[in-house]
């Protein structure tokens, strides 16, 4: 198995745990280092951000801080997601929503 598909369902096993809100950004993250063109830098702070929130230590383990553990997980994939913005095409877009409608079904938006 090659890492983008290691990467891949370490992705699926967070998002059941998680939800689809959380998923959400955690897959545009994965497509965007996929498809799309990034520097080095960028695809170095996407990987980071992915890892970080993937790998069962970090600074603040959600284990034991619970809230707090996972909002600073959402604060770096959110600076992350705000750095890479520009890179995040429509494609990439519907990728991340066919495969939120695969994991979790579709879910008509409510206006």
């Amino acid at each position: 198995m090659n890492p983008m598909e290691n990467l891949f369902n370490l992705l699926r096993q967070y998002a059941h745990k998680f939800g689809r809100t959380a998923a959400r950004p955690m897959l545009r993250l994965y497509y965007v280092l996929k498809e799309g063109d990034l520097t080095s830098t960028e695809r170095i702070l996407v990987y980071a951000a992915v890892v970080y929130v993937l790998v069962p230590g970090d600074l603040l383990p959600r284990r034991i801080f619970h809230v707090i553990g996972l909002m600073d997980d959402a604060a770096a994939v959110a600076f992350v997601v705000k750095k890479v913005k520009k890179k995040l095409t429509p494609q990439i877009e519907q990728h991340v929503e066919m495969k939120l409608d695969e994991w979790f079904g579709y879910q008509v938006s409510q206006a």
